[in-house]
């Protein structure tokens, strides 16, 4: 998994001998190496500059120090003997989907697996996670978000979506038959969340 720098941010890293450093970005990047002599102060050596792709800095027999500064796009970096950015390739990894055939709680599990599927023999009501628990079951800070996806596999019936305690809808809930919804969830306070349909 890589490493992220958000864009106008920096990151100093550190290389063990031998690793090499991985950098992607579909901006602009700048890559140091940081150069320290004793009595003198740090200064930094320009290794390259990373436009619109990836760029593998080649490791040495010696440890160092890496400096990136991202420029107006996010930075991936990634650390090692053969280091690679595979977030460009959009590999992610995908557990097993969350199930829902019947109407109960949408669990904290099911919406962190990405993926949530109904078969809909009957009308499924899917109660989101309360706020409490799927703030318990995720790490991320006030305004952060992640996405997932309910699909109604079969039946004539709708999964819906519904609101729980300190967990909001914010769209239609309802996923129709033979069809999907994208859900965004966003974290707006402590053990408080909103799930957007956005599509």
């Amino acid at each position: 998994m890589s490493e992220i720098i958000y864009a106008q941010g920096t990151a100093t890293v550190s290389l063990a001998a031998n690793d090499g450093i991985a950098v992607y970005t579909r901006g602009e990047a700048q890559v140091y190496s940081v150069v320290g002599y004793p009595n003198y102060p740090e200064s930094e050596s320009l290794l390259g500059t990373v436009i619109n792709g990836q760029t593998v800095f080649a490791g040495t027999s010696a440890a160092r120090t890496i400096r990136i500064e991202a420029g107006s796009g996010d930075v991936l970096y990634n650390v090692g003997t053969n280091p690679v950015v595979t977030e460009q390739y959009a590999a992610r990894l995908q557990g097993a989907p969350g199930v829902l055939n019947a109407t109960g709680d949408l669990t904290a599990a099911m919406i962190l697996s990405g993926i949530v599927t109904s078969t809909t023999a009957a009308a499924v009501t899917a109660d989101l996670s309360t706020g409490a628990l799927l703030d318990a079951a995720v790490s991320i800070g006030i305004g952060e978000s992640f996405d997932w996806s309910a699909i109604n596999t079969g039946g004539a019936n709708a999964f819906t979506v519904t609101a729980n305690t300190g967990h909001t809808v914010v769209g239609a809930g309802a996923v129709a038959a033979s069809s999907s919804g994208l859900f965004r969830t966003r974290k707006t306070a402590a053990d408080t969340f909103v799930s957007y349909r956005i599509g």
